[in-house]
């Protein structure tokens, strides 16, 4: 019936190439999308630290008004004067003595910390 292997692979071909493109669709829907990181720390900080040091990073979120002291001001140049991601994490982490400022440890990943101290870095003045 068939006298070539190349026709045989002609017949087949149309059927190989569905069940190639529908594996590939099936992977696809099954794999995770990739995690966009600037919106989960732009999530992390609307419910974590917006309360607090305000939508746009002024120190002025709901709660400022009965903290003191008062909230850090990410729009300050002063406060980013010397400020590397590294001290930042650490407070996230640790939180800040002698504040309101409570430890993240244990409350946020380490990948969600990462991604609020970059979020962070959007409000340095210039960036």
């Amino acid at each position: 019936m068939w006298r070539s292997g190349r026709a045989l692979a002609l017949a087949f071909a149309p059927v190989l190439l569905l069940l190639g493109c529908g594996g590939d669709r099936e992977t696809a829907e099954r794999s995770p999308a990739p995690v966009d990181r600037r919106a989960r720390g732009a999530s992390v900080y609307a419910v974590r630290c917006a309360p607090c040091h305000g939508a746009e990073g002024a120190g002025d979120g709901p709660a400022a008004a009965s903290i003191s002291p008062r909230p850090r001001n990410f729009r300050d140049p002063e406060f980013w004067r010397g400020r590397t991601a590294e001290q930042l994490r650490l407070v996230v982490r640790q939180g800040k003595p002698g504040t309101l400022m409570p430890p993240f440890e244990g409350v946020l990943s380490a990948e969600e910390v990462d991604d609020v101290v970059g979020y962070l870095q959007g409000f340095r003045p210039g960036a």
